[in-house]
């Protein structure tokens, strides 16, 4: 079955051949990782640009109320957490004369704490 990377090559006319990377069932930590990787790569390959697209879908761990108990905590936690997303185009040394700096991103970093 086709995952979404394949989907965007198709509808946005991409090389096939483009490079990849997918972080299934990551949730909010994924954010963070794939900040730190789009950094590293358009850092490490100037001129390339990386386009960052970030999905949480919880319609797969969705609980309605059942006739033992009203799931009221589920609801809330859905409520407050639902789906989202965002996409964000990045690169390394913008060309000024078509590109502009909205946010420079000084810093990625992960690290485990003790």
């Amino acid at each position: 079955m086709p995952g979404a990377d394949y989907k965007l090559v198709k509808r946005l006319d991409l090389n096939p051949l483009v490079r990849r990377i997918m972080l299934y069932q990551q949730g909010c930590f994924a954010g963070g990782i794939v900040i730190r990787v789009e950094k590293d790569l358009t850092e490490n390959n100037l001129g390339s640009h990386v386009l960052l697209v970030c999905s949480k879908i919880r319609v797969v761990t969705f609980q309605g109320p059942s006739a033992t108990s009203s799931h009221l905590d589920n609801l809330i936690a859905q409520a407050l957490a639902w789906d989202g997303e965002t996409t964000l185009v990045v690169g390394a040394e913008p060309e000024e004369a078509i590109e502009s700096l909205l946010i420079q991103l000084v810093s990625a970093s992960q690290a485990i704490l003790p």
